[in-house]
């Protein structure tokens, strides 16, 4: 089985609906995230190569087609939401240029997806990050540049500034999910 483009809604009681296909460009290693406080958007990735691609979700759950462009290609990045209705991509890896990144795009609460903030802590990829106190984000753990597992956080304000690294938080490691809960 090769790459694919595909979606499965899940309801509000937790049962994931039957897959949808042909949906926007088959990759892997996107991230998604939350904004406009009901909609979803799912970005960048790998498909034959880094992409730099978006596709918004409606709050019916329909992904759009895709959107070029939008800051710089790459794969294994995070995403989260924060600010009540805003989101937020950050780092990830660019294999054409500077491989591990440390670079965030904001996404507006219209889906509105910015231009990179560079130099934003640590370059890593395969990180995890979620939202936190109902309005902030923070980025954590992941892979270094050289291919270690890394033991770092960076919070997010509800403005969307990520803060300096703070190390030695918890075990080192990568490739790893996050969510928020309660």
């Amino acid at each position: 089985m090769g790459v694919l483009s595909m979606s499965n809604l899940v309801s509000n009681a937790g049962v994931v609906a039957t897959d949808v296909t042909g949906v926007g460009t088959a990759r892997y290693g996107a991230a998604a995230c939350e904004y406009g406080a009901d909609k979803g958007i799912m970005g960048f990735g790998y498909a034959t190569a880094a992409v730099s691609v978006t596709n918004l979700v409606s709050n019916a759950g329909v992904v759009a087609t895709d959107t070029t462009g939008v800051g710089t290609a790459r794969y294994y990045s995070a995403a989260c939401s924060y600010g009540d209705d805003k989101g937020i991509f950050g780092y990830g890896y660019d294999p054409a240029g500077i491989g591990a990144s440390s670079m965030t795009n904001l996404v507006s609460n219209a889906g509105v997806v910015a231009t990179d903030v560079t130099g934003v802590g640590t370059v890593r990829y395969n990180l995890g990050a979620c939202e936190y106190a109902g309005d902030k984000a923070i980025f954590a753990y992941g892979q270094s540049q050289a291919g270690s597992n890394l033991s770092m956080s960076n919070l997010v304000s509800n403005a969307g500034v990520v803060a300096t690294d703070v190390t030695g938080v918890g075990t080192a490691r990568r490739n790893l999910a996050a969510c928020s809960y309660n």
